[in-house]
This record gives structure tokens, sequence and C-alpha cells, in this order.
């Protein structure tokens, strides 16, 4: 018969393998993606000469990129298009 210790061992153990085997199997939809920015991208508006940037972001689980399509994306071009040049970089 197992100790206790070794019980205990084998116990988070399993704990371990429970755990990686969720994260395996539980998509970004079920959890929300864990965005981190990675750069940025041009905002696109429709003036010719715009230079403002958008924050680009990817997930670090499902690595899945929002390609700048995000709310502080939004607010950027919003604020492109009323002329505010202030988000120029």
């Amino acid at each position: 018969m197992p100790t206790l210790t070794e019980q205990l061992q084998d116990a988070e153990t399993m704990v371990v393998n429970l755990r990686q085997r969720i994260a395996a199997t539980t998509s970004c939809r079920d959890l929300g993606h864990d965005w981190k920015h990675i750069g940025g991208c041009n905002a696109g508006c429709d003036d010719p000469d715009c230079c403002c940037s958008i924050p680009v972001h990817t997930c670090s689980r499902c690595e899945d990129c929002d390609y700048g399509q995000n709310s502080e994306a939004d607010h950027v071009i919003a604020q492109c298009l009323k002329g505010n040049r202030e988000w120029q970089i």
C-alpha cells in the first residue's frame, strides 16, 4: 500500500495532467482571448495623408490576431476622421 506521501504525489500529478487537458481542450471562445499588443498598423482612414496608427494584438493562447479591429482602433479612426491628428505616430 502506498504511503500518504506517495498518494499525495500521485494526486498532484493527476491534477497537473487534468489542468493540461483542460487547457488543451478549452477554446478561447469559452475563456476569452488573452490579447497581447504586438505593434500597430495604419488606420486606413479615408484621408490619403493619414499617418494614424492603430494597435494590433495577438492571443497568447491560440495565436489568433485582431488585425487592428478593436475598440481602441475604432476610437483612433473616429478621431482621425474628425480631423484630430493627435493620433499620428
